[in-house]
């Protein structure tokens, strides 16, 4: 009896694992869209009290002016103020989770690079997505995470995607509705192999619910 209770344990663990997954980092990155498509956010920000921190450590490194430059250029291509850019760069490159776990030393933060944030911005703008400021600046509020690697970003959560969201109009539509979408690169196919944070599976039913306008 003890090797089948064992077993039936072990189930019910890796299920509240993905239970809590699924709840901490797919569902309060979901932002939901107004009649206009705009994409609003379920939670405040919060990354702009950690710019002070983060912007210490870069000068100790030898890398605040790169990280300025970036801040500037997002700043720029989003209307932003500039310290709110800066939280999305936080966001964006680990630096937020890194101070988080208290500048743990195996999680390395990426170095600010001010030539790829340019880079990625033109992506945005003059690649298959096209964004707008104002479109960039919503996705880019609920989503920071988009920013770093965007075009390979974007390949992987299309390849990745529902047929019903993988021609170039529609998963456009869905970015704009669903900024996190771009977060994702894999598909289970509803026999879960424990990448839920990345899953488009789990994410489905909240996805279809905001596309929806519900």
């Amino acid at each position: 009896m003890a090797p089948r209770f064992s077993s039936r344990f072990s189930a019910v663990v890796l299920f509240a694992a993905i239970c809590w997954v699924q709840r901490a980092f797919l569902s309060p990155r979901l932002g939901y869209a107004s009649p206009r498509g705009r994409v609003h956010r379920r939670a405040s920000f919060g990354s702009a009290s950690v710019v002070p921190q983060i912007r210490q450590a870069l000068e100790e490194s030898g890398t605040l002016r790169q990280w300025l430059e970036s801040a500037a250029a997002l700043s720029q291509a989003c209307s932003l103020e500039l310290e709110e850019a800066e939280g999305i760069l936080a966001k964006s490159a680990g630096w937020s989770t890194w101070l988080a776990v208290n500048r743990a030393a195996y999680l390395k933060p990426e170095d600010p690079n001010a030539q790829e944030t340019l880079e990625a911005l033109k992506y945005f703008r003059d690649g298959p997505l096209k964004l707008t400021s104002e479109q960039l600046r919503d996705v880019l509020r609920a989503s920071p995470k988009a920013l770093s690697k965007p075009q390979a970003a974007y390949q992987a959560a299309r390849q990745t995607a529902p047929e019903e969201f993988q021609s170039p109009e529609a998963f456009r539509e869905l970015v704009l509705r669903c900024p996190m979408v771009l977060e994702l690169s894999f598909n289970c196919g509803h026999s879960c192999a424990a990448a839920c944070n990345r899953c488009w599976c789990p994410a489905m039913n909240r996805i279809k619910q905001t596309v929806a306008g519900r």
